[in-house]
């Protein structure tokens, strides 16, 4: 319905929105509340990515259409690739032809 283009049998090692920074950075805060962690990073980071392969483009794609408020990991970053819908709101950008992101840092004020 709103063509947002989603990989069908993505991997744990295609790329996602979120960096290993941000997750590391994540972790800390939840760390730092006392929150019980698991001791393996390295493997934690492996299944987010597992599990955010799955909806990361979508997720982006609809929070872009729908002119969601800013929040982390969601609506902060926008599909360079975005459908024609998502791309209406968005003036002068042009589409590419795979998924790529632009983070919270690059993005205009």
């Amino acid at each position: 319905m709103f063509l947002i283009r989603y990989p069908a049998n993505a991997t744990y090692t295609d790329p996602i929105s979120i960096s290993r920074t941000e997750f590391d950075a994540a972790l800390d805060q939840l760390a730092a509340a006392d929150v019980p962690l698991v001791v393996d990073r390295e493997q934690a980071w492996k299944d987010y990515q597992g599990w955010r392969v799955n909806y990361d483009t979508v997720l982006l794609g609809l929070a872009e259409l729908i002119m969601a408020p800013v929040a982390p990991w969601s609506s902060d970053r926008i599909l360079k690739d975005a459908p024609p819908i998502v791309l209406r709101w968005r003036k002068g950008k042009k589409l590419v032809e795979k998924h790529e992101w632009l983070p919270p840092s690059e993005l205009e004020s």
